[in-house]
């Protein structure tokens, strides 16, 4: 059973890091200042390692378990504040957020990919988790022993 885990997290991490690099590739010609340019490449480099920890679980590559625990827990948080905004994910979200003033809001898309990360935000303040993420993180923790 645990194989087959393993598999399914493989699959969507290759599909979805693939999608992210090919988008944030398209975004990169786009894009002229340094700054946004380096956020870009960051997130471009962060969907090629969870695309290569993906083969590498497909594989079964004992490094796929463990480097897809990392990338998956990377993507638990969503962080929205006034300085800085985060949030990534890659194949799939499920995320369940809170928001300054009580507001709360719950969201799920398949297939989907993102990535956030701004210096200098809005005005409101937002805190949330990827669910299913910190659920794969949680299925490769339990699967690896």
């Amino acid at each position: 059973m645990s194989v087959l885990i393993q598999r399914l997290i493989g699959i969507v991490q290759v599909a979805g890091g693939f999608w992210g690099l090919f988008e944030l590739a398209g975004r990169a010609f786009t894009v002229r200042e340094p700054l946004w340019f380096a956020l870009l490449l960051l997130g471009a480099l962060m969907f090629l390692l969870i695309l290569i920890a993906g083969v590498w679980l497909l594989s079964g590559d004992a490094r796929g378990s463990a480097w897809s625990q990392w990338l998956q827990l990377a993507q638990v948080p969503i962080l929205g504040t006034p300085w800085l905004s985060y949030g990534w994910h890659a194949g799939a979200v499920a995320a369940l957020g809170f928001g300054r003033g009580g507001h709360w809001s719950f969201g799920y898309r398949v297939p989907d990919i993102g990535w956030q990360l701004y210096f200098g935000g809005g005005m409101h303040w937002f805190v949330g988790i990827d669910i299913l993420a910190l659920i794969f993180f949680l299925l490769l923790k339990l699967s690896r022993r």
